[in-house]
């Protein structure tokens, strides 16, 4: 199997508490964060995966090139629209 040199990050926006909050998973790399805005979303995730990653042999433990390429995946509610 070839080493994968994308990392996919899913993310799933919701306003279950009446707050709304962005949260993106990885389970591959064991990885969880959220954000109450995407902008703080993108800076937690940077430092999540930078967390998850470091120090390791992303080769043998995930089958990941060192320093992938990050692809978003997000799912929105048909509801979305963004407070201005």
């Amino acid at each position: 199997m070839a080493v994968q040199e994308v990392l996919t990050i899913q993310i799933e926006y919701s306003t279950e508490d009446e707050e709304p909050i962005y949260v993106a998973t990885n389970d591959a790399i064991g990885l969880v964060t959220d954000g109450h805005t995407f902008e703080e979303l993108l800076e937690n995730l940077k430092e999540a995966i930078a967390v998850c990653l470091e120090d390791t042999d992303t080769v043998n433990l995930f089958n990941l090139v060192p320093n992938p390429r990050v692809e978003i995946r997000m799912l929105l509610p048909e509801s979305y629209a963004p407070a201005s």
